[in-house]
């Protein structure tokens, strides 16, 4: 009987012990962490800004800019529903900026690209600051600059958008001989002026007519069409005499 107890007692320990160290080793695993490279700029005129700190949530330090306004380091997320985290970007004389992060379980070890632009304290309002992110393994600064091209070519086109919307409300605009449909919260590329538009489902017409028919801050919605009748729709917010 005793020998049997022995062994009921030894084979408990043998099956426990596994799932024992395992408890004990996520209590130990390493932090989680998001690699994180990018370019800080003056949101006005897109130059690298040095000195920039980067910091986590907590507040601590994970980067500083160098003279080409580049920076890298590393934050530590919350892994329980995939990543989530948030760094803050701060220079004396603009404003801070924060970026906050919300993605799946893409794995420990994730890096990701920032472009990043702060305003100015005293800023002007086409100075206004923004940040596009990229995840990619290669965060050295030489992949981090190749992609800077696209960005300050995306920069340049929203100020010449609004540029183009000052003292008007039109809808419809030409921008080197390209067609565009653009409201109060972005712009739509068309193909061409005689490009059918449906407004707000009750009016068919050319692109190159809408400017004439509503304004640019009664459309609250814009979007392609498969529809054979007309390449687009337009919503507007505010009710119009068709």
């Amino acid at each position: 009987m005793r020998k049997i107890l022995n062994f009921i007692l030894m084979l408990c320990l043998v099956l426990y012990a596994p799932l024992h160290a395992s408890e004990l080793r996520k209590g130990f695993e390493e932090p989680e962490f998001v690699q994180v490279a990018g370019i800080v700029v003056n949101a006005g005129n897109l130059t690298p800004l040095e000195n920039v700190m980067v910091y986590d949530e907590s507040g601590k330090t994970i980067g500083k800019t160098d003279a080409k306004g580049y920076f890298t380091g590393r934050v530590k997320y919350s892994g329980k529903e995939g990543i989530q985290f948030k760094i803050k970007i701060g220079k004396s004389g603009y404003k801070s900026f924060i970026q906050k992060e919300n993605w799946g379980n893409l794995g420990n070890g994730t890096s990701c690209i920032y472009y990043i632009g702060i305003e100015k304290k005293n800023r002007s309002d086409s100075d206004k600051a923004f940040s596009e992110m990229i995840l990619q393994k290669d965060i050295s600064y030489t992949s981090v600059l190749s992609g800077f091209t696209a960005v300050n070519e995306k920069q340049q086109f929203n100020r010449k958008i609004e540029e183009l919307k000052k003292d008007n409300q039109h809808v419809f605009f030409e921008i080197n001989r390209e067609y565009y449909l653009i409201n109060n919260g972005g712009w739509l590329k068309i193909s061409s002026p005689e490009d059918r538009i449906l407004i707000d489902k009750k009016r068919n017409v050319k692109a190159s007519e809408v400017n004439s028919i509503i304004k640019r801050n009664q459309v609250k919605g814009m979007t392609p069409s498969a529809s054979k009748d007309y390449a687009y729709e337009l919503y507007v917010d505010t009710a119009i005499d068709f």
